[in-house]
This record gives C-alpha cells, sequence and structure tokens, in this order.
C-alpha cells in the first residue's frame, strides 16, 4: 500500500468506508442515538444529536453515504494535491474544505431545514461598522451573496435564550465574567479573533486558559476553524483557457517599484526595521504609506474606510503583517497586493502555509532572501526584465482571488460563515477543553520566517 499514489490511497479509503458504511446501514446498525466522542487539539466531542431533530431540506433531499463519501473524499483530494496533509485536512470541518474548492463546487449538504438565530454577544454594533456596513454608510445584508439563507442577525441580550449560536469576539472581551450564564447545552458557543495569537485580547493580562471548557466552535482567519474567516482565499478558476486581459494591466499600469503602508508602527517579527534596512537601498523606488518612518500621510488617508487608489502604480507590495503565525495572511496580501495587480512580498505566514495557501509563482518571500540588500537588488532586476517579472502574474489565468474582509469597501462574509456553519458542519456537540492547543502563539507563532 505504502507504494501507492496518495491520490489513489485517499480514494481506496474513501471507496472502503463507503462500501462497509453502506453494509451497516442496510443491516440497520446504525441507530439515531447512538452515542461518538472524540479528541484533537482540545476539542472534546460531546455526542451526536438524535435523529429526530435533524430536519433536512425538502428540495435538495439528503446525499446518499457513497455520494457523501465520494464528494468529501474529491475535496480531500483536491486539498492533498494543494499541499495540505491528512492530518490537517482530517482538522478542518466541511465548510473549511469547500472554501478552498475550486470554482463552481456545489456547497456541503445541508443538515437541516431549521432557522437559526446568531446573536452578536456586546460588540454587535461596533463590528457592524466592518462586517454590516463595510467602513460606509450604507447597511449590506449579512446573507448577501450567502449559499443559504435560513438564519437572522441578533445584538439583543434579550435573546439569549432563543439563539442558537453565541459569538464571543475575544479581542474585546474585557473578562470571561463578561460572558453569560449558559443555560442550553445545544446552543453553539463561538470565539471569534482575526487577529494573530499574540493579539487575542486587548484588555488585561488574560489568559486563553481562562476560557476553557466554555466554546464549541473556532472561528478564525485559520481554515482549521470550525467557521473559516480567512481575509482572502484563492481558488481554481472554472474555465481552463487562459484570459491574458491582466496583461495590459500590468504592462500599462505599473509605474512605480514598490509600497508598503500601515498605520501600525509595531510588530513583534521587526517588520519595519526591515522596511527601513530596505527604504536605505531602494531609496525613491520605496514609498511608505501612512504614519510610520515618517510615510507619506496625505496621499491615503483612511485606511480601511477608503481604498488607496495610489497602490495601483505598484508593481510590488510589502505584505508584512505584525506576527510571523500560521495561516496569518490579511488583506496586505489579497487587497493591497493581489487585487492592486501587485506582488506581495510577504512577512509573516510560513513559507509553506504561503504555498497552501496562494497561487504557485505568485508571491516572494523575504526569507529567502539574504537580507534586505539581496531582496533590493531581485526587485531591480525584475524591474528592468518585463518578461520575467510578468511571470509572477501567470497564475492569473487558472486562479481567482476572493477577498472577503470587509475593508476598502470589500464584502464580509463573517456572520453568513456563521449561518452556513450551522447548515454545513457536523451536529455533534463539542467542547474546547484546552484552547492553547488550538490556539497558541507558543505553538503557531515564531519570531522569524520558517
Amino acid at each position: 500500500m505504502r507504494n501507492l499514489p496518495r491520490l489513489a490511497f485517499v480514494l481506496f479509503i474513501g471507496t472502503a468506508v463507503t462500501i462497509f458504511c453502506t453494509l451497516l446501514l442496510s443491516s440497520g446498525f446504525l441507530t439515531a442515538d447512538k452515542k461518538s466522542s472524540a479528541s484533537r487539539k482540545g476539542q472534546v466531542f460531546i455526542g451526536e444529536e438524535r435523529e429526530e431533530n435533524k430536519i433536512f431540506a425538502p428540495t435538495l433531499g439528503p446525499l446518499n453515504v457513497s455520494q457523501q463519501f465520494l464528494k468529501m473524499a474529491s475535496l480531500d483530494a483536491h486539498l492533498l494535491r494543494r499541499g495540505f496533509t491528512n492530518e490537517e485536512i482530517g482538522s478542518m470541518s466541511p465548510l473549511g474544505k469547500w472554501l478552498l474548492a475550486p470554482e463552481g463546487t456545489p456547497p456541503p449538504q445541508s443538515n437541516t431545514n431549521k432557522f437559526y438565530l446568531i446573536l452578536i454577544w456586546k460588540y454587535g454594533q461596533f463590528l457592524e461598522r466592518r462586517h454590516i456596513r463595510r467602513f460606509t454608510s450604507t447597511k449590506f445584508s449579512p446573507w448577501d451573496q450567502c449559499s443559504v439563507q435560513n438564519c437572522m442577525l441578533s445584538y439583543d441580550e434579550n435573546d439569549l435564550q432563543r439563539a442558537d449560536a453565541m459569538v464571543f469576539h475575544l479581542h474585546f472581551t474585557k473578562s470571561p465574567s463578561e460572558l453569560p450564564v449558559r443555560s442550553r447545552t445545544d446552543q453553539r458557543w463561538i470565539f471569534l479573533t482575526d487577529e494573530s495569537p499574540f493579539h487575542t485580547f486587548l484588555h488585561g493580562n488574560q489568559k486563553l486558559s481562562h476560557y476553557d471548557g466554555l466554546f464549541n466552535w473556532s472561528m478564525s482567519y485559520r481554515m482549521d476553524s470550525d467557521v473559516p474567516v480567512p481575509y482572502g482565499r484563492t481558488i481554481r478558476a472554472s474555465d481552463s483557457s487562459p484570459i491574458k486581459q491582466w496583461t495590459a494591466i500590468v504592462r500599462t499600469s505599473k509605474t512605480k517599484l514598490v509600497a508598503v503602508m500601515g498605520s501600525n508602527c509595531s510588530g513583534r517579527n521587526g517588520r519595519w526595521s526591515y522596511v527601513k534596512a530596505l527604504k536605505s537601498f531602494l531609496r525613491s523606488d520605496l514609498d511608505i504609506l501612512g504614519r510610520c518612518l515618517d510615510g507619506n500621510r496625505t496621499i491615503c488617508p483612511g485606511h480601511f474606510d477608503q481604498d488607496c487608489t495610489a497602490l495601483s502604480a505598484y508593481k510590488f507590495y510589502l505584505s508584512f503583517e505584525n506576527s510571523n503565525c500560521e495561516e496569518y495572511l490579511t488583506e496586505k496580501v489579497f487587497w493591497n497586493a493581489y487585487h492592486k495587480y501587485a506582488v506581495p512580498i510577504i512577512m509573516g505566514a510560513s513559507r509553506r502555509d504561503c504555498r497552501r495557501l496562494l497561487p504557485p509563482h505568485s508571491f516572494l518571500y523575504a526569507d529567502d532572501f539574504a537580507d534586505a540588500n539581496a531582496l533590493a537588488d531581485y526587485l531591480k532586476y525584475l524591474d528592468r526584465d518585463d518578461e520575467r517579472y510578468l511571470e509572477y502574474h501567470k497564475w492569473r489565468d487558472y486562479y481567482r482571488v476572493i477577498n472577503e474582509h470587509g475593508y476598502f469597501g470589500s464584502i464580509s462574509k463573517h456572520y453568513c460563515r456563521i449561518c452556513e456553519a450551522l447548515n454545513y458542519n457536523s451536529v455533534a456537540l463539542k467542547v474546547y477543553t484546552k484552547l492553547e492547543r488550538f490556539w497558541s502563539k507558543a505553538n503557531d507563532c515564531s519570531p522569524a520566517g520558517a
């Protein structure tokens, strides 16, 4: 068996399990109230809901066991080709796998036609600025372009007992005492964080262990979250025929070399020291926008509120995050670089994360260069060789970039993803008994790229 290719092995296992489960079903061995338990990365599964509580959408009907396993085997095989390991794939929810599937892949089978109430605890009005208004004066539907429409959003704490899901934004939570008393075991408690593990909490000297045993689901930019909300995604395009429209855009709009924009002038990875060194080599070829390192504060005011159209003129963008943590790729990559037809130069997530989550040959990685001087020399070389530079854009023929962060007017899919998770993810309830096994600055972050 070890000599079989990984893809053939996955399909073999999927087929074997399909036959086994079909035999079990035909023999009546599977019962509705059968219990299951498991533990993975601090998650304890505490049982499945009874079958009478599962109502399938009548318009679609449930997929049979064979169809379900074949569909999941296909998604797993696609993720293997992207570079994920079997263990990583096993840690992903059905929603997470679907979000990385090729364009046009149907969503997972819905487990219900129930109507869900989602309660955003305490900070709903503040979060509305990004996830509903998208930093504008307009209110957008949280279900805009969502694959499901059977959810309602509430900020009213009087809905505590009625809510099917509760969302707690850890960045603003001051202590566990802010959380309500729980009275329903079937209510999904979800912790939300858009920041890296270094910046999970804004208030006080808190520890994740203070919240052990409270949450059922995770919600973060990482794809192994129960509710993945990445800042952006790149997926294989459905049309396999190359479209060269990007070539004209890149050839005509790129009049400057490299830029960086920022308002947070700190970072545990020494990013601004690197920018300072790079500036000493590139001089006028590197433009610093924002308040850091005496940058230009007038060309792009508003930061998240308004799109910085000036970035469209640059060939490269320094996508330097404030932390080097697992899968931490933000709008700096997906909007400031890819959306602007620029090549991102990445400091943040690991090189391996970038290879799994981003299109091939679409980025430069800062740690691949001996120092800032070596990077500067390579950028100048690419600036002189148009054809070599254009090779970093050829992926645009085969991949699509999807921005979903809510900044600069882009759509936010946070609340849609919760609704989708309620529809698509396993109905088995679980608890994060040890949060730091899933979310940890010690285990998930490093001072430098790897």
